[in-house]
């Protein structure tokens, strides 16, 4: 009897550590990470925050839970680095994290691959523009934060140069165009929502890109593996979150907002802060 006892008691205590196992690993509250980087070019700090692949998840009613994690941050600027609307499900939470969001910060937008897929992206642009977001598309602006002058430069999706997603443009040309506006003087950003396209990258003159799409590799396992399955990189990608050195650049590449459709395991959604200082 107490050897069918001790048996039952490991069994229950398996069980018990594999559940808890199972909650940490698909937990999806929502995280702050924040990457510190120095730099010369500027004399006061900048705080950017970037937000990609929402998808138009809902965080909190009228998204409250995202809106108070980017109002404890109180970034300079804020970018919204593509995937932000879906192209399968209502766009009604993208539209009231915008709409709450353009009146108290600078607010910039690139496009993502599932905003082209929708079909909608003219639409879609020309809506996000409306509310107040500058609509970034192979071209930049010199900002002014903190009394200093930053060049922000954004591109489009690499699928704008497929006409069946209503535009055609050339993708080589927006990077090389953006790339023609650093001066080396200035501290340079680059938005673009695809970090496979990090060779491209290397060959440009940016101090800073920031990028998504790769969902953090969907499946982590802490310590072992930089994410399971990314898109347009495939199995183990290289770049599925985090900071990367591409040389004279660094990359940053947030692991995104989106909890549906796949679980995200050991890899819990994200906004991401950029600390630049001189």
């Amino acid at each position: 009897m107490k050897r069918i006892l001790k048996h039952f008691v490991w069994i229950f205590i398996i069980f018990i550590i594999f559940l808890l196992i199972c909650i940490w690993s698909t937990d999806n509250t929502l995280k702050t990470r924040t990457y510190t980087l120095k730099t010369s070019k500027v004399t006061e700090n900048v705080r950017l925050l970037i937000i990609t692949d929402l998808h138009s998840t809902q965080y909190g009613e009228n998204q409250s839970e995202l809106i108070e994690a980017i109002d404890k941050v109180n970034p300079d600027v804020l970018l919204l680095g593509g995937d932000i609307y879906d192209d399968v499900r209502s766009n009604d939470n993208s539209r009231i994290l915008i709409k709450d969001i353009v009146g108290k910060y600078p607010c910039y937008y690139v496009s993502g691959n599932h905003e082209y897929w929708s079909y909608e992206i003219e639409q879609i642009k020309s809506e996000i523009r409306d509310m107040g977001v500058t609509v970034l598309e192979g071209e930049g602006e010199s900002i002014n934060v903190n009394n200093q002058s930053i060049l922000l430069c954004g591109v489009d999706d690499p699928d704008c140069s497929k006409t069946e997603y209503g535009e055609s443009k050339d993708w080589y040309k927006e990077l090389s165009d953006c790339n023609n506006m650093v001066n080396e003087n200035q501290y340079s950003i680059l938005l673009s929502h695809r970090p496979e396209r990090a060779e491209d990258y290397k060959n440009c003159s940016f101090d800073l890109i920031l990028s998504g799409h790769a969902h953090g590799g969907q499946f982590r396992l802490p310590f072992v593996i930089n994410g399971l399955y990314a898109p347009h990189q495939g199995f183990f990608p290289k770049y599925a979150g985090g900071e990367y050195d591409l040389g004279n650049s660094k990359m940053i590449v947030s692991r995104g907002l989106m909890i549906t459709y796949v679980p995200r395991i050991f890899n819990p959604p994200e906004i991401v802060v950029i600390d630049i200082e001189g």
